[in-house]
C-alpha cells in the first residue's frame, strides 16, 4: 500500500490524538465512545482498555462493532514492564470487519494506535483508508514520538488534538453529521467499561 496516499481529503474528518508519557489515551477513547455511543451513533473499531500506571499486566481490548471485550496476551518482560502481543491473524480480521462497518456506513471509527504495523501499511491501514475515502470520521491514537511518521503516512491531512475528552469532544461536535445512523444506543456499552 502506498502510505503517502492513504489520506487525501483535507477536511479534518480524522483525528490525531497525540498524548505523552502520562497521558491516558485508552481512557479519554473510552469515555468518547460511551458518549457516541449513548447519543444513538454507531461506533466502530478498536479500545485499548488498559491503564499504564497500573501494575496489573492484564490487558483486555473493546471491539466497538460488538461492544465485546476480548482478553490479550500479555506476559512481563525482563524489565518487569508487561508486553502484549495481539495475533496479527485476527487483528487483520478485525481491521477488515472495521473497514467493512466504515464501507456499509458507521458514524465514528476509533483506532486505538498508530504504530509500526499502520506505517508498514497493515494493522488497521485498511479502516483508515475506508475512513479516508467515505469521509467518515476518524479517531486514532498516536504517541508524541510517532507523530512525525504519522504526518507522513497521513499527508498531513489530519487534525492534531491534544490527549482530552474536551478536545476529542469539540473535534466531534464539528464533523459528526447532523443525523445519527444507528437508531437505537446501545445499552451495554457504558456498563462494560465500568
Amino acid at each position: 500500500m502506498d502510505t503517502l496516499t492513504t489520506i487525501d481529503d483535507a477536511e479534518a474528518d480524522i483525528a490525531a490524538l497525540v498524548y505523552g508519557s502520562d497521558d491516558r489515551p485508552d481512557l479519554v477513547l473510552q469515555a468518547f465512545a460511551c458518549e457516541v455511543a449513548a447519543s444513538g451513533r454507531r461506533v466502530c473499531g478498536l479500545i485499548q482498555m488498559r491503564d499504564h500506571k497500573a501494575d496489573d499486566i492484564k490487558r483486555k481490548v473493546l471491539v466497538l462493532d460488538a461492544w465485546d471485550v476480548v482478553d490479550v496476551n500479555c506476559e512481563a518482560a525482563a524489565n518487569g514492564e508487561a508486553r502484549c502481543f495481539i495475533d496479527g491473524q485476527w487483528l487483520g480480521q478485525l481491521a477488515a470487519g472495521v473497514q467493512a462497518s466504515i464501507r456499509q456506513g458507521v458514524d465514528v471509527v476509533i483506532v486505538n494506535r498508530f504504530g509500526s504495523l499502520e506505517a508498514a501499511g497493515r494493522g488497521f491501514c485498511c479502516a483508515i483508508k475506508a475512513a479516508s475515502e467515505t469521509e467518515t470520521p476518524l479517531i486514532i491514537a498516536v504517541p508524541e514520538w510517532e507523530f512525525e511518521r504519522w504526518t507522513r503516512f497521513s499527508s498531513g491531512m489530519t487534525v492534531r488534538l491534544t490527549c482530552s475528552l474536551d478536545q476529542v469532544m469539540g473535534w466531534w461536535q464539528r464533523v459528526m453529521l447532523p443525523s445519527p445512523q444507528a437508531l437505537v444506543p446501545s445499552p451495554r456499552a457504558c456498563e462494560l467499561l465500568k
